[in-house]
């Protein structure tokens, strides 16, 4: 017999001899506490964390279906708020695209929200937007775009613990 053969015999030997000596009662409670670990235990250790997962994730939906739609509604305001800006000369450089941001968010009383602008290539500048109100920001964009040629080539808007504030990260390029 192999050693690992020996050990496994030896073991359940001792755990016959063990079992052996206990009396009716002290084997009942051994083979019920058994019984309600192999319940408890999966419960525990697979059961619970999936259904609280779940839970969590059910109500991430609730709130992600909530923000999508205040975000429908506030298209909605935007769009209706639209048109009455007339059209600008487009920008045709770096430079100009950099002041037309730069004032366009003045007007739009999100120069204290803007925390950084550069120029990020040819016809496009980078944009760090913080603790900005989702509207206005909408709005800016919006009228860079009908009014300045400018269209955003990335958009990445996160959250703040605030509501209707956000962190915006984008690309503004030239609208070629």
């Amino acid at each position: 017999m192999s050693p690992a053969g020996g050990s496994a015999a030896e073991l359940r030997a001792a755990l016959g001899s063990w079992w052996g000596a206990r009396n009716g009662r002290e084997r009942w409670m051994v083979g019920g506490g058994l019984a309600l670990a192999l319940v408890v235990l999966p419960y525990v250790m697979v059961w619970e964390p999936v259904t609280g997962r779940v839970a969590e994730l059910e109500q991430r939906v609730v709130e992600e279906r909530r923000d999508l739609a205040w975000m429908h509604e506030a298209a909605r305001e935007v769009r209706a708020a639209g048109g009455g800006a007339a059209p600008a000369e487009p920008v045709t450089d770096d430079r100009s695209l950099l002041s037309l941001v730069d004032s366009s968010a003045r007007r739009a009383n999100l120069d204290g929200r803007l925390n950084r602008v550069q120029p990020d290539g040819a016809g496009s500048v980078r944009v760090w937007l913080d603790r900005a109100p989702f509207d206005e920001v909408v709005v800016w964009l919006d009228r860079l775009q009908r009014t300045g040629g400018v269209r955003v080539s990335a958009l990445v808007v996160e959250r703040t613990g605030d509501e209707g504030l956000v962190n915006a990260r984008l690309t503004l390029e030239i609208d070629a």
